[in-house]
């Protein structure tokens, strides 16, 4: 029997230390059925701004928006707890300056040994702070929506979701981009390369991307996209899934495009016997032929015997390009002058193997330098 009473005795100094630790911590507030305050503790006070005095005794709707008070929604509030139904969300409530605070709050109601309500104790914490800092990220997130393609995948390049604004550029629906892979937008060629699946794999690993990219449309239209794809970390640090934000710069890359295709290729005798032609932008049918017309004509005029053609500045070098380049250099050798073809880069000459294009006797080399050696060594020999 003693054992059972200081059992109780002991329940009720721990209850009452959990009382201490939450008035500590948390704004408490105690009310009646009738919704007066019977008391607040210094955190609620400080949170609203409010003395004891001026909120002893008053009703809770001093805390609310006057047309929420007056509200039937607010009087079936304080029903609900009367009739011993606990209430717990996040709340607007209105401090004495009249500014907006939001708590994260329950209603908590308190029964007798019958089972009756006889008091409310509200426990809150003042969000105001985050409520503000989540509403300005969703108005960034709007305005971005607004003027940006947005898309999200999953890690492995699912699509999740798009908005409007991408839908619109690719001419899609979105029940017909959601579940697909994102490869869905790419050239097959690209979408099966190891270049396309070291991507998602840096991606996986929460590397951040960004640059301008080459896409295709429903309709099979080139799209180009000034774009960054963004890993989204979860509260561990750890990816969770790919946010992708673009703007469609096609127009613009078309203009580029068009500006150096119609540059004109100067041929420049450089050495006694070297010309040397730096090619820069799109290689078409219509400039290699201005560009073959022009090494021709310099090589009868000077009489040169080696011809240096520097793609560096190529754009793309595909099958076309590449035939485009080796009708020059045949043409070259026609006149008995050799070509030698600069500015192969590892992802140029990884193109072309895996293109399977001939280049024949056609010398090449990575950069000007070791062409210009190799011309300058030939013609002192």
């Amino acid at each position: 029997m003693a054992a059972r009473k200081s059992q109780k005795k002991l329940s009720a100094r721990d209850l009452e230390a959990v009382y201490q630790a939450l008035d500590r911590a948390q704004a408490i507030i105690e009310f009646d059925l009738e919704g007066k305050v019977l008391s607040a503790n210094e955190n609620f006070l400080r949170t609203f701004g409010y003395s004891a005095d001026e909120v002893l005794g008053q009703h809770h709707r001093m805390f609310c928006d006057p047309a929420y008070a007056a509200s039937p929604e607010y009087a079936k509030f304080w029903d609900e707890l009367r009739d011993g139904l606990l209430r717990a969300a996040e709340f607007r409530r209105i401090a004495k300056n009249g500014k907006a605070v939001w708590l994260r709050a329950s209603y908590n109601p308190v029964l007798d040994d019958e089972g009756n309500t006889v008091r409310v104790i509200k426990f809150a914490t003042d969000v105001t702070a985050e409520k503000l800092q989540n509403a300005e990220y969703e108005g960034k997130i709007t305005a971005i929506d607004r003027v940006q393609a947005v898309i999200e995948f999953e890690l492995d390049g699912t699509v999740i979701a798009a908005n409007d604004n991408f839908l619109r550029i690719f001419g899609y629906s979105l029940d017909e981009v959601v579940g697909q892979h994102h490869r869905m937008f790419c050239e097959p060629g690209f979408a099966e390369s190891p270049e396309y699946a070291q991507l998602w794999q840096r991606l996986a690993r929460g590397e951040y991307e960004s640059g301008e990219f080459k896409r295709v449309s429903k309709d099979g239209r080139e799209i180009w996209l000034q774009a960054s794809y963004n890993p989204i970390l979860d509260a561990d640090g750890e990816p969770l899934k790919i946010v992708k934000f673009a703007s469609d710069i096609t127009l613009d890359v078309e203009k580029r495009s068009l500006a150096l295709l119609e540059m004109s290729t100067p041929v420049t005798k450089i050495w006694d016997g070297v010309l040397f032609a730096p090619i820069v932008g799109i290689v078409d049918s219509k400039r290699s032929v201005d560009i073959m017309n022009k090494a021709l004509e310099s090589i009868a005029d000077t009489r040169a015997s080696t011809l240096l053609l520097d793609i560096g500045g190529v754009a793309v070098v595909d099958t076309a390009v590449a035939n485009h380049l080796i009708k020059i250099a045949r043409a070259a050798v026609l006149m008995g002058c050799r070509t030698i073809i600069s500015g192969i880069s590892p992802s140029i000459a990884q193109t072309i193997a895996e293109l399977g294009i001939d280049l024949g006797s056609i010398q090449t080399t990575s950069t000007i330098e070791a062409a210009l050696r190799d011309s300058i060594s030939r013609g002192a020999g």
